[in-house]
């Protein structure tokens, strides 16, 4: 919904509110600002503007499509709320994803570079903790993760291939296919020590 469609709404449900809280505003106003009646506000607006606009109010909150055009409105604006909500959290979603994805490629090509000159995974004690917090991360997505068998692997060429396959999709926004995917390597990588 663009968004001068989406502030004339508002402000029509807004406009349409104004009759529900007049009689509370009148009441208010009489017992604060009218009640002293040597006061300038008392002597100026008391009878001359409050009355007859509160009065138009009070007449209009009355007229019987009145309540039906403010529950039919509440419910739009309702619904437009809850889908901007829903939008914003997807966004979010998806750049916390995203940003998980390229955190598996990055967590790939360290442990790659690392493997290549000395044995895993005695050539990666500091990334550890980086690995451990990035796949519970992707947990709490319900990403299909590795345990700790991983580190009995005899090598890491598994682990930084299913980072680097799924570090892709997340970053690409593909969601779904991501998933599959790393349900793809569970057979590879669940099972600990593979000869």
């Amino acid at each position: 919904m663009s968004r001068w469609l989406k502030n004339l709404l508002f402000g029509i449900w807004g406009l349409l509110l104004v009759p529900l809280i007049a009689p509370a505003l009148k009441r208010w106003l009489e017992e604060n600002i009218f009640s002293d009646p040597e006061g300038m506000a008392s002597a100026a607006f008391r009878n001359a503007i409050a009355t007859p606009v509160f009065s138009n109010f009070l007449a209009l909150g009355q007229q019987p499509w009145f309540k039906l055009a403010l529950v039919f409105l509440t419910g739009i604006v309702v619904g437009v709320s809850l889908e901007w909500l829903n939008r914003r959290s997807d966004g979010k979603k998806a750049s916390e994803l995203r940003s998980l994805g390229w955190k598996f490629r990055s967590l790939s090509e360290s442990i790659k570079t690392r493997t290549a000159s000395s044995r895993w995974p005695d050539s990666v004690p500091d990334l550890k903790p980086a690995l451990q917090s990035v796949l519970s991360s992707a947990r709490k997505f319900e990403l299909w993760v590795p345990n700790e068998h991983v580190y009995q692997l005899p090598d890491a060429s598994f682990l930084c291939e299913y980072l680097r396959c799924v570090g892709r999709l997340l970053e690409d926004g593909d969601f779904s296919e991501a998933r599959r995917e790393a349900l793809s390597w569970r057979p590879f990588l669940d099972n600990g020590a593979l000869s």
